[in-house]
C-alpha cells in the first residue's frame, strides 16, 4: 500500500496526479485500466485543489492506494465538507446548451469506477474509488 501526503496543494494537481500514477500499485496495472484511473484521479484532484479550501488556505491531501484484485484509492482532505455523490446526475440526453453547469465530473467518476464512496469523518472528506483490474500481460 502506498500512502502519499501533499501540502500545500494549490497549483499542484499535475504533481499529485504524477505521484499517484507512478505508485507501484498503478505501475503494475494494464494501460487500459491506468487510463481510466488517470482520468478519474485527475477529475478528483482538480476538484480538491481548486474548490476544497478557501483561496488563502494552504490545504492538504492524503492519498492511500491499495492493490488486490482491484485498485482502491482513498482521497482524504480537510476542506469544506462536500459529498459529490449527493450532486444530481446530469441529464446527458440534453444538449450542452440546455444542461446546467457542473456535475459531469462526478458522473464520469461513477461511470468509470466499479465503486465510489464518500464519508465525512473527523472533519475530513473521504472519497474512495475502486476499480476491478485485470492482470497485466507482459
Amino acid at each position: 500500500m502506498s500512502t502519499l501526503h501533499f501540502q500545500p496543494i494549490k497549483g499542484q494537481a499535475q504533481q499529485i496526479l504524477g505521484a499517484i500514477l507512478n505508485s507501484p500499485e498503478l505501475s503494475s496495472c494494464n494501460q487500459k485500466e491506468v487510463m481510466k484511473l488517470r482520468l478519474v484521479c485527475e477529475e478528483i484532484i482538480t476538484n480538491v485543489t481548486s474548490y476544497a479550501y478557501p483561496p488563502d488556505a494552504e490545504g492538504w491531501l492524503d492519498v492511500d492506494i491499495r492493490k488486490t484484485d482491484r485498485i482502491t484509492i482513498r482521497f482524504e482532505d480537510g476542506g469544506v465538507p462536500f459529498n459529490p455523490l449527493e450532486k444530481q446526475m446530469p441529464d446527458t440526453t440534453l444538449s450542452w446548451k440546455e444542461r446546467s453547469v457542473g456535475g459531469l465530473g462526478i458522473f464520469l467518476v461513477r461511470r468509470k469506477m466499479d465503486d465510489v464512496r464518500y464519508a465525512y469523518e473527523d472533519n475530513k472528506n473521504i472519497l474512495t474509488i475502486e476499480k476491478v483490474i485485470q492482470a497485466s500481460r507482459g
